[in-house]
């Protein structure tokens, strides 16, 4: 295509380099369609496409549909492992840069957020997503499950040191399948806790870009930068984080419990909400019109019923147990 081969410095050959642009252009496309553009046959075509999505220069949004990246981020991540041949790299960028805009520009998206969908796709974008996160990934995982709702959990190394907090939906405490993903992520350094219900599925990078996928349709997933899409995000996290239930660490994870009906006490039901909630035992015992030491004694009698030895895990069991809504 008579580009020459200005990402040399960052392990592109001249062909990969050539099929890049062109994706960047074409802004998204298909085997077919790029070998046709590159005038080579499609079984090259299709290895071109593998060799860029391994680099991270490309991206599914459908499922055999591909697009270039965005320059500013694709380069400068392969740059982080070039430190030598930094300058040859940023020369490249900003033309890369410009075919990228006008594409962009040209077809009228809407900056910073995309649609993917099929499943295939979805994952693909969710594991490339994960793996290069820098400094926390925070997650809402409810059902149904996806075949990788939790990228990474238990299948090797998180990201370099990157925080990791997933918040999972109570429900999938009675899933087995689910609990023994959970358990592999609590095993590989995942903070871990339960709301009792979760709006939808979210994951959020590093505080730049975020993914939401609908809780019904699994074939269809919102992908944004946009800084609002990204705020509301992650204040919804942030607001329901503090309150969710803990999960218990060491071996209390893999004691199995069986389902067991509510408490037959409604006052120990409402005992119990309230000290989820947070409040204090005063506060409690003025709501519901008894003594402190009532409360306390309670308290005891509940932590006793459950085989727990610290109000957190009061908190687990008796989400675990059906104690509380």
């Amino acid at each position: 295509m008579g580009s020459g081969n200005a990402l040399s410095a960052l392990g592109l050959n001249e062909t990969e380099e050539d099929a890049y642009r062109a994706l960047l252009q074409l802004r998204a496309a298909d085997v077919e369609t790029l070998a046709g553009r590159l005038d080579v046959p499609t079984v090259v075509a299709a290895k071109l496409l593998a060799a860029l999505l391994e680099r991270g220069l490309v991206k599914m949004v459908g499922d055999g549909v591909y697009a270039g990246c965005a320059p500013d981020l694709a380069v400068v991540n392969l740059l982080a492992g070039r430190l030598d041949q930094l300058r040859r790299g940023y020369d490249a960028l900003a033309d890369l840069e410009r075919i990228y805009r006008g594409a962009q520009a040209r077809h009228g998206a809407l900056d910073g957020t995309e649609n993917v969908t099929g499943a295939t796709a979805i994952l693909s974008r969710i594991n490339q997503l994960y793996d290069s996160a820098r400094a926390e990934i925070r997650m809402f995982i409810r059902p149904p499950l996806m075949e990788e709702d939790e990228p990474g959990g238990g299948d090797g190394p998180a990201p370099r040191k990157v925080r990791r907090r997933s918040l999972y939906e109570k429900s999938l405490l009675d899933d087995p399948a689910a609990m023994t993903m959970i358990r592999n992520c609590a095993s590989e350094g995942v903070q871990v806790r339960f709301a009792a219900t979760l709006p939808l599925k979210l994951m959020i990078i590093d505080q730049s870009v975020v993914v939401i996928m609908d809780p019904v349709d699994m074939e269809s997933a919102l992908i944004s930068e946009h800084p609002t899409i990204l705020t509301l995000a992650t204040g919804m996290f942030e607001m329901m984080w503090p309150t969710a239930i803990p999960a218990p660490l060491g071996t209390e994870f893999d004691r199995a419990l069986p389902s067991e009906p509510g408490l037959s006490d409604p006052d120990d039901r409402l005992l119990l909400s309230l000290l989820l909630s947070g409040l204090t035992d005063q506060a409690i015992a003025a709501r519901l019109g008894i003594g402190l030491r009532t409360v306390q004694r309670r308290v005891r009698d509940l932590m006793d019923a459950a085989e727990v030895d610290t109000r957190i895990q009061l908190g687990w069991q008796a989400s675990r147990r059906g104690w509380v809504d």
